[in-house]
């Protein structure tokens, strides 16, 4: 008898195939969008640096007595270095609950090379 068609354990076979490549694909896509709280308190952190070594350069006077001075978050927030959300509170990406404007910036300059370091210090 000729028959035309797959049989029920031919498509059985193509399903579970399928199924098993879906799974694999899925389990590896979901992963590329997973984000690192670590990472990601480290770009702020990383970001607040910067803007506080450009603040520190366009304001020498901060080191007329002492070549390491501090500042806070909040300083950077209102010469407009940062920007923070509509009532100036610049939120950590991981909880929104906390807030970097209490940490504060060490500053360190050195004359001879009129270069600024930047390290965020809790």
């Amino acid at each position: 008898m000729n028959k035309l068609g797959y049989s029920k354990i031919e498509i059985l076979v193509v399903i579970v195939l399928l199924g098993i490549v879906a799974f694999i694909t899925i389990n590896h896509t979901s992963y590329a969008f997973a984000i690192d709280k670590n990472e990601a308190i480290e770009e702020v952190e990383y970001l607040i640096e910067v803007q506080a070594e450009d603040y520190a350069l366009a304001n020498t006077t901060l080191f007329e007595e002492t070549n390491t001075t501090y500042i806070s978050v909040d300083d950077l927030i209102e010469a407009g270095y940062l920007a923070g959300n509509e009532s100036g509170v610049l939120t950590d990406p991981t909880d929104s609950s906390k807030n970097f404007n209490d940490k504060k910036v060490k500053l360190e300059y050195d004359e001879k090379k009129n270069n600024v370091t930047a390290t965020v210090v809790d």
